[in-house]
């Protein structure tokens, strides 16, 4: 689609960290190397890894005022409590950031009503509209290009439509639950399965692309390369006969990590072939990964330290409740048993029918059951299966080119309605 020819069209991103930040990057370089100007909101955690991209991103400091008195008081009160230097590494943007959030909050609900929604949502109570408004008012974009959070990325659509300005939303695999359907002009999709399940929630399926997901597509990468992992496992004092499996932690304990371990300490007597490599969430306490390495014995260790690609790469299985990495797995030709708390995984996207890459355990019976099953399996079957998947799942390298593909089609829409 044509570039516009006098000035370059302005794209705004908005998003927060982790999956989310990392499946626009590739998007926004795209785009700039066409000419495009870029302004990005870097949410919470989502700027450091903008930086390290090479981008200069935006906070909510940017807009914060002297005049912004509640703000200041506010933010600086929740900072004290809520502002994490690991994760953020300025003091002034948790400030900011919390500040002018609760204080449009009050200016929604009032001030009591503000205090109980945080009360009893914590930072998920807030939709920063004004905030938004500024930032909008500041930059002037042409579209928006956002992901599937709420708070400020939903803010961010509803200015936007507020504004009659276009905006492309793009979903990550299990941003597909009713609660997290994402209410832009045009919405980028992971898998064509997904598309049904929009649908018949009411999304327009005009509105519906099917892109893929550019966080999976470094898997490209890994086959490319020559495999480390073999040297991994000697390392690691895995024999070739012996059967790995990777347990991604999420990042708090709940009735899904006690299931896990749970049907991990009943299988592993019956399983001595099976080792377990226990790799905590980045955001989690490191006592949570002790505590479950005391309970399953000899046959578990932490490993905190192999990039996730590696770690994927070198087990023969992935064990986690609903994540990503599932899916990362999936599209190496892994195994994977998910955890959960009930059976219907097609509301969350996920087509574990096709290639008998997964399971779906709601019970320790039932996870005892299906980690039984599994067993060593072929480097050839293994790539087969992600062979399979990574077609199905548009996993071909292109899943950014096509986002922006639709942002560039955003861009062509609007202008064409306003010449006509």
């Amino acid at each position: 689609m044509p570039l516009r020819q006098n000035q370059p069209d302005k794209v705004l991103a908005v998003c927060y960290g982790g999956g989310h930040v990392l499946m626009l990057i590739p998007v926004l370089k795209y785009l700039q190397s066409l000419g495009y100007e870029l302004q990005v909101l870097g949410l919470t955690t989502a700027a450091a890894a903008l930086r390290k991209a090479g981008f200069s991103p935006l906070g909510f400091r940017d807009i914060l005022r002297p005049e912004d008195s509640r703000a200041h008081e506010h933010g600086t009160r929740l900072a004290a409590d809520m502002h994490h230097g690991s994760k953020v590494n300025s003091l002034d943007e948790s400030v900011a950031y919390l500040g002018l959030s609760y204080a449009d909050l009050e200016d929604q609900v009032g001030v009591e009503g503000a205090r109980e929604a945080f009360r009893e949502k914590g930072r998920q109570a807030f939709l920063p509209l004004n905030p938004m408004r500024r930032f909008f008012d500041l930059l002037q974009p042409d579209v928006l290009l956002t992901t599937n959070s709420p708070r400020a990325e939903l803010a961010s659509i509803q200015v936007a439509a507020e504004r009659g300005i276009p905006s492309v939303g793009v979903l990550d695999l299990f941003g597909l639950q009713p609660y997290n359907d994402i209410p832009t002009d045009y919405v980028c999709v992971p898998f064509k399965q997904a598309v049904s399940i929009l649908a018949e929630r009411g999304l327009d399926p005009g509105a519906l692309t099917v892109t893929g997901n550019p966080n999976f597509d470094w898997v490209h990468k890994v086959l490319e390369a020559e495999s480390k992992a073999p040297q991994w496992r000697r390392v690691h004092q895995i024999k070739p006969d012996e059967l790995l499996a990777l347990y991604a932690m999420k990042p708090n304990w709940d009735e899904h990590e006690e299931m896990i371990v749970s049907s991990l300490e009943q299988l592993l007597p019956q399983k001595p072939e099976l080792k377990i490599a226990v790799r905590p969430h980045p955001n989690s306490d490191s006592q949570l990964a002790t505590s479950v390495i005391s309970r399953l014995g000899a046959a578990a260790f932490v490993d905190d330290r192999t990039p996730l690609p590696m770690a994927i790469e070198t087990c023969d299985l992935l064990i986690t409740h609903k994540s990503t990495v599932a899916v990362e797995a999936a599209l190496l030709g892994r195994q994977v048993a998910l955890f959960h708390s009930n059976h219907d995984y097609p509301t969350h996207g996920i087509p574990l029918h096709l290639y008998n890459w997964g399971s779906y355990s709601i019970s320790v019976a039932e996870g005892v059951q299906a980690l039984s099953l599994l067993k060593k399996e072929s480097a050839a079957l293994q790539h087969q299966r992600g062979t399979e998947v990574r077609t199905a799942w548009n996993c071909d390298g292109r899943s950014h080119i096509r986002i922006a593909e639709v942002v560039i089609r955003a861009l062509h829409d609007i202008q064409q309605t306003k010449a006509a």
